[in-house]
């Protein structure tokens, strides 16, 4: 590669990712609590972990100097309200109309799944004008999740695009890494990276998606030997958030090549295949809840618990975390040990801090967010843990704020009651409320699959039980309308799997 020392790239990103059957809208509060900086904490505030980190890696590795101008991130939840978007927006084309004369290339760290109310594709809506203002020159690279909705907008925009390969999400340093190697090979001009990709008429649930084993595994072994193949720079595959009401709805397979498009769109439909051709293997099938809490109490004594998740209301993805499908099942139904699980509901933290450690509290608790799926029920306990909620994830590795959290004792019940939506990637919450998961014997976790990286090494057993939810496994359950048909699971009969 020719010399790109002393070559420089700005840093900047929006991250976020929608769920449009969440009810309600996000607004600037989401992001003022998980992350809004400039300048030079653009490049820390992953702890050296994430997507930036890696870009930092690899741009100290090869001389580039990096740029640091604005990063946002709001977590996941509901659409987008406009005009918070459309401050961000302008935020950072402001921040980065300062920068753009003295630097070589822009890396943007975005994450490929965020709507707002007028805007389908936000990503794509940042790049193309991005892409207006520089020239069709001027490299722009991107890093994306696994998730990301890549549309046609994004491709035209730029060819320098990478995206998270594991499922749970593990590979975040490497995903930056790639991006700032793909902005390298851009600087070095010598064979222009060629983006070729292909979009199938597939959907399904992420709990399908999982990269270590099942059907995805043979997918991604098979990418990484195509990134290895001469003239191949990168290759990604999208499985995209499955609730989001947008037009272009479907799996992607992309590969960046050194101005090779025939040998990049002949691997692109061969990664697309691979996935359409697993589309019944990817399916998700759950457990009734009834038999769940029948086979945990069936169990005998063990160290380890058995970790229950609920998808359907994953905050990370996208979420409000306030369903009491679970705790309804057990305040009839109860199991013979300790359960943990969280809930959202502000009131009821208030209640809590109102009566204090050692205090009763009896009210209604969850469905206050996401009233079309739960009702309230309920309970009377006493407050174990009151805390600030703010505590540092591992999975993904940044600061988190639930906002003020207590624990709330229910029989053997312990319900960590956040104000505000909370990740359960990883059990940092559980750890912040004093709650050793390895202590109970049964531990709720709201999430779509992707907890499995950091509970499956701890568990008894995982189960992931069927409830309702704005992110339910059953896709053809939710009210679609947007997507472009036919598409797979909603239509059975389809004869070319291409858009």
């Amino acid at each position: 590669m020719t010399d790109v020392r002393g070559k420089k790239v700005a840093v900047a990103g929006i991250t976020f990712e929608s769920n449009s059957f969440a009810p309600g809208l996000t607004y600037m509060d989401a992001f003022e609590r998980y992350l809004l900086v400039e300048g030079p904490e653009v490049l820390t505030a992953g702890f050296g972990k994430d997507e930036i980190g890696g870009a930092v890696s690899v741009a100290k590795e090869l001389g580039i100097e990096l740029v640091p101008v604005f990063a946002a991130d709001g977590g996941c939840g509901p659409t987008v309200n406009d005009e918070t978007y459309e401050y961000l927006k302008k935020e950072l084309f402001s921040k980065l109309s300062k920068v753009l004369d003295s630097v070589d290339g822009v890396y943007l760290r975005l994450h490929g799944a965020m709507t707002a109310e007028s805007y389908e594709d936000v990503e794509g809506d940042l790049i193309e004008s991005l892409r207006a203002i520089v020239g069709p020159d001027f490299p722009i690279a991107v890093s994306c999740d696994f998730h990301g909705h890549f549309t046609e907008k994004m491709a035209k925009s730029t060819a320098l695009i990478a995206g998270y390969q594991t499922c749970p999400h593990i590979d975040f340093f490497e995903t930056g890494a790639r991006a700032m190697r793909l902005m390298a090979a851009a600087l070095a001009h010598e064979k222009t990276p060629t983006l070729s990709y292909r979009k199938t008429k597939l959907m399904a649930s992420s709990e399908g998606h999982d990269t270590t084993f099942g059907p995805m595994r043979a997918v991604l072994d098979r990418l990484h030997e195509i990134e290895k193949m001469p003239g191949v720079l990168d290759a990604t595959v999208f499985c995209t958030q499955p609730w989001l009401e947008v037009t272009e709805l479907g799996w992607s397979a992309l590969v960046v090549t050194e101005d090779d498009p025939e040998l990049g769109q002949k691997l692109a439909d061969e990664l697309a295949m691979m996935m359409w051709d697993r589309r019944e293997a990817v399916l998700f099938r759950k457990e009734k809840v009834a038999d769940v809490i029948a086979e945990v109490n069936a169990s005998e004594p063990s160290a380890r618990p058995f970790v229950l998740a609920e998808g359907a209301d994953s905050p990370s993805a996208g979420s409000q975390g306030d369903s009491n499908y679970l705790l309804k099942h057990l305040l009839e139904n109860p199991i013979n040990g300790a359960v943990y699980m969280t809930l959202t509901d502000e009131v009821v933290a208030k209640k809590c801090f109102e009566a204090g450690v050692g205090g009763e509290v009896t009210s209604e608790i969850g469905g206050t967010l996401s009233p079309v799926f739960f009702t309230p029920v309920e309970v009377t306990g006493e407050v174990i843990t009151l805390c600030d909620g703010i505590y540092q994830s591992k999975y993904p590795s940044k600061m988190f704020n639930s906002g003020p959290t207590a624990v709330l004792k229910v029989n053997d019940i312990y319900i960590v009651v956040t104000s505000k939506p909370a990740f359960m990637l990883d059990y940092q919450l559980y750890l912040r409320v004093g709650l050793d998961v390895t202590a109970a014997k049964a531990v709720q976790v709201k999430s779509a699959g992707s907890y499995r990286a950091y509970y499956s090494p701890l568990a008894f057993k995982c189960i992931d039980f069927a409830s309702p939810g704005s992110s339910d496994s059953r896709l053809p359950k939710l009210p679609f309308t947007k997507p472009r048909r036919p598409l797979w699971p909603f239509d059975l009969d389809i004869v070319d799997p291409w858009y």
